[in-house]
């Protein structure tokens, strides 16, 4: 009861934000459009339209969002970009900014390339093999 209280308070006093709140959450989780648009079975565009403000959104479809960004209603209605940032540069970072240092790691890419091109290495192997022992 307490939650639903809370999640209707927050639509209430955040409704203008909700959907200005949806695309960074989608971001910082490395989610695309295209990817959340399909989970809710809707037209990329109809999604993007919710992102811009263009389309109404019920609780329904927050909660539904919600879920596809493996979050809670409360942070998207509650979100705040200055947290994140602040923490980044307060060096408190949490979960979404490690990963995004991870990922723009270049040894991380290397390596990446590396085995690419290992696998390249095998296939044309494979079939080699295949084409002597035929």
């Amino acid at each position: 009861m307490y939650l639903t209280v809370k999640i209707l308070f927050l639509l209430k006093t955040n409704i203008m934000h909700v959907s200005n709140n949806i695309k960074p959450v989608k971001t910082l989780n490395f989610y695309t459009q295209a990817y959340v648009a399909e989970q809710l079975g809707i037209s990329v565009s109809g999604y993007g339209k919710i992102e811009r403000d263009e389309t109404d959104i019920t609780l329904t479809r927050l909660k539904q969002i919600a879920q596809i960004l493996d979050t809670q209603m409360e942070q998207i209605l509650d979100f705040n970009p200055g947290h994140i940032f602040n923490q980044y540069n307060n060096k408190l970072a949490n979960g979404i900014v490690q990963n995004q240092q991870i990922i723009n790691d270049t040894s991380i890419h290397q390596k990446l390339e590396n085995i690419q091109k290992e696998v390249r290495e095998l296939r044309e192997k494979l079939l080699t093999q295949n084409k002597e022992g035929c």
